[in-house]
């Protein structure tokens, strides 16, 4: 789903990822009398854990591309489900709809991707 969201096509990458995630590495930190105890003058410190605090998007890419790229392949995808299934999400919002409809879209590389 992340990359459905976040990848878009760009000049150099067909499938290129315009997120970023912020990860925090949680540590146990040896305290230092645990340290001088266990004969050592630093304390250890390992890795225990982490997490993913944040998931950016490259914004800028929703509203302008560079000529032969797209914005993020979700409004592609969306726009190119059958009207069936269309219907069945949104009921008559996008029936018929394709990326000629809106103008962010209007502006970009071709509809289709081969492999996405």
């Amino acid at each position: 789903i992340f990359e459905a969201f976040g990848n878009a096509k760009t000049l150099r990458n067909d499938n290129s990822s315009r997120f970023g995630k912020f990860t925090q590495l949680q540590f146990d930190i040896e305290s230092i009398a645990e340290a001088r105890q266990a004969g050592r003058a630093v304390p250890s410190c390992h890795l225990a854990g982490s997490k993913c605090i944040t998931y950016l998007l490259e914004k800028s890419r929703v509203v302008s591309m560079s000529e032969g790229e797209r914005t993020f392949h979700i409004f592609y995808q969306m726009l190119g489900m059958s009207d069936d299934e269309k219907r069945d999400i949104w009921e008559e919002g996008l029936m018929g709809a394709g990326t000629s409809d809106f103008s962010y879209l209007s502006k970009t590389a071709p509809d289709a991707i081969d492999g996405l």
